[in-house]
């Protein structure tokens, strides 16, 4: 018996074959009941798995918290962040409240977002008793001791402070009797593998980890805790790895973070680095080993070592999945294939893998995203309703101009992401893999060069569409003259450079043409004759006096979406959006701004509960806006708390929506008396 025809493989064999010579009139009407048996089995499973919370689904977590009395909590967006681990621990968090290590690991599972409980009053300096020394509690901090003055400022430092009494739930004051604080960790940590270092100088062997060439700090992959009882050490956390954390492991005194891996061509991980200070680029004169720079994300190899690639293992920070990343992205794919409208086909007839990994295959396996381009467009069958899928493989860097054709009524997808492959059934030993199958999570490619793409000028009813997924692009994504209908960029960052283009999404010559943006980075949009413009979740950036978004003719939909500069559109529709630069709006009567920010002076539609309220200035406060930073367009913790709560679902407002940071801290609120010590006071503090 199989799964796939349960009753039917059931039959006597001689009804089977009689079915057959009549061309399985019998299984055909099998199937109509195997499948309502399949849809009768499947719901009687889910219900059976919805009595345990480790295998419940979603939506029944917050009625099984009931049966233990959890309450209070709101519902987090999809994807972001489960309460199912608060729920399943609670009977043994209550059992153990009142210490620190349960309190923080109610606060981890409640927000999903690691966490370290620092009891202050252990931190005191105070007057010891002759008859009770405690040797570690010193109050004079030890000058020789360079790592622990490097943690000073840190929730890990361990130097006693003088006392204050300012209350620490109001974020003033820490260090007191009564204190308890609460540090976490908003950004998260997103390994690379394999991704292609960028040469600065190679001729002198500098280097830097970022594929780009920027000046990027390196983090770790925080280690899970073993241990519940202990709080959470330095390397449980995502954060920037200290250059003396990286020479204490390197050099074998600790192990507190994880040394990137690097690799010069196709050899072995080099085993020798050094952990150095390469602000000026100097390294230790005569040394064979490679210097690393954690801190500036730089490299440098010894005199006379001259590779033509160098690859590298390493971790960056960002806080969160927004743009050119190796998270899974299996969700928003699907978003992107049915923005169009036009169901994606469950067969499709074209797809070639690009990898500078795997040895190419003839018409399957090639090497750079130009073959793969030149195969797509050298098609013969190119018929409306053609689809493509072009996967890239690996994290590597291609350095190459794209030119892209789409014959009328023809999709491609440009996208991140694995091609599975499995042996051939004749035993034969080689890999085969299926058209229309790809993973995308895993990889972070980078393509140092613009993208052209040129819709063939014929109309057709089923359109013409270009989507972009998972890349990262340092120059401009162009529409040539022609009838492309659909451009969609999502997932993708777009770095701003030299060139005028660099990191810009323009158009011309497309009257049908709509673009849509989501969860995307890019310098900015720039079109003269664009009829339509939707972007969500993404931010949009400009360097220049340039405006940010300049689509004059353009209709424009915007939701959940930070833009840092000077926006013009013909018409505006934005929710949940942070309009910090001028906002010059040509046809007013069309479209309104709602749960938005917008600075004065800016020409808009009708608003509806937009900041500021009033007549005092009121601006949205950055972590930083500088692209190359990890925390570029977060939201200050310090900053104004009206753009905290302001979406009209009660969040944030801007490109980070979607993360339910407001939702996340209500949640924390509503749970933090029940497991706080009579007597004690927690405050909360953004670490990053």
């Amino acid at each position: 018996m199989t799964d796939e025809r349960p009753a039917y493989d059931l039959l006597p064999v001689v009804h089977r074959i009689r079915d057959a010579e009549q061309n399985h009139p019998l299984r055909a009407l099998l199937e109509v009941v195997e499948n309502e048996l399949r849809r009768l089995t499947d719901d009687i499973d889910q219900r059976y798995e919805d009595w345990f919370i480790e295998t419940c689904a979603e939506w029944v977590v917050p009625y099984l918290g009931d049966l233990v009395g959890v309450s209070g909590l709101h519902p987090l967006p999809d994807g972001v962040a489960s309460q199912r681990a608060f729920v399943a621990n609670t009977i043994r968090y209550r059992r153990r409240k009142g210490t620190a290590a349960v309190l923080e690991q109610v606060v981890r599972d409640v927000t999903g977002w690691p966490t370290r409980a620092v009891e202050y009053f252990r931190l005191l300096g105070s007057t010891q008793h002759l008859d009770h020394v405690r040797p570690a509690s010193g109050g004079t901090v030890d000058l020789r001791d360079a790592d622990a003055l490097d943690l000073l400022t840190t929730p890990f430092t361990t130097q006693a402070r003088t006392g204050e009494v300012r209350h620490v739930d109001v974020g003033r004051g820490r260090f007191n009797i009564a204190n308890i604080g609460l540090h976490l960790w908003r950004l998260s940590a997103y390994p690379v593998t394999g991704a292609d270092a960028r040469a600065v100088d190679a001729a002198v062997g500098r280097w830097t980890f970022d594929p780009a060439g920027r000046d990027r700090p390196l983090f770790h992959v925080p280690v899970t805790e073993t241990d519940v009882t202990r709080s959470a050490e330095e390397v449980n956390v995502p954060g920037p790895i200290r250059r003396r954390a990286l020479r204490a492991e390197l050099t074998g005194a600790t192990v507190r973070v994880l040394a990137p891996l690097i690799r010069l061509d196709e050899d072995a991980p080099l085993t020798r680095l050094a952990c150095c200070d390469l602000t000026d680029w100097h390294r230790p004169p005569g040394d064979a080993q490679v210097a690393v720079d954690p801190v500036l994300g730089r490299l440098t190899l010894p005199a006379g070592v001259t590779p033509n690639r160098v690859r590298v293992d390493y971790a960056y920070g960002f806080p969160g999945d927004l743009g050119g990343g190796p998270y899974d992205r299996h969700r928003t794919v699907a978003s992107s294939l049915a923005l169009a409208g036009t169901p994606w086909p469950a067969q499709v007839p074209f797809q070639v893998g690009v990898s500078r990994e795997i040895e190419p295959v003839s018409g399957q396996i090639v090497a750079t995203l130009g073959a793969a381009v030149q195969l797509w467009n050298a098609r013969r069958d190119t018929a409306p309703g053609a689809v493509g899928v072009i996967a890239v493989l690996d994290s590597a860097t291609y350095t190459e101009d794209l030119s892209v054709q789409i014959p009328p009524g023809n999709r491609l997808l440009i996208v991140a992401a694995g091609w599975p492959a499995h042996e051939a059934p004749d035993d034969t030993g080689l890999p085969v893999r299926e058209p229309g199958v790809f993973v995308p999570a895993g990889q972070r490619p980078h393509l140092v060069g613009s993208i052209m793409v040129t819709g063939l000028a014929e109309d057709s009813a089923t359109g013409t569409e270009l989507i972009l997924d998972g890349l990262s692009v340092e120059g401009g994504l162009t529409v040539a003259p022609g009838d492309l209908t659909s451009l969609v960029v999502a997932d993708t960052t777009l770095l701003a450079g030299p060139s005028d283009t660099a990191g810009w999404v323009g158009s011309s010559g497309n009257a049908h043409l709509t673009i849509r943006l989501l969860r995307a980075v890019c310098a900015g949009v720039r079109a003269t004759d664009l009829p339509g413009l939707t972007m969500t979740d993404s931010i949009a950036y400009a360097d220049g006096p340039e405006p940010t978004v300049d689509v004059p003719a353009a209709d424009v939909e915007l939701a959940e979406c930070t833009f840092l500069g000077r926006t013009v559109v013909r018409g505006l529709v934005a929710t949940n959006t942070i309009l910090r630069g001028r906002l010059d709006v040509a046809d007013r009567q069309f479209g309104y701004v709602r749960f938005s920010y917008l600075p004065t002076g800016s020409r808009a539609p009708r608003r509806y509960r937009c900041l500021p309220t009033g007549t005092e200035p009121l601006a949205p406060a950055f972590t930083s806006v500088d692209p190359v930073d990890p925390a570029f367009c977060q939201l200050a913790g310090n900053g104004p708390a009206e753009f905290g709560t302001a979406a009209d679902d009660g969040g944030e407002i801007g490109a980070y929506h979607f993360l339910g940071q407001a939702q996340r801290m209500a949640n924390l609120r509503s749970q933090l008396d029940h497991y706080l010590r009579f007597g004690l006071e927690a405050g909360t503090f953004f670490t990053s």
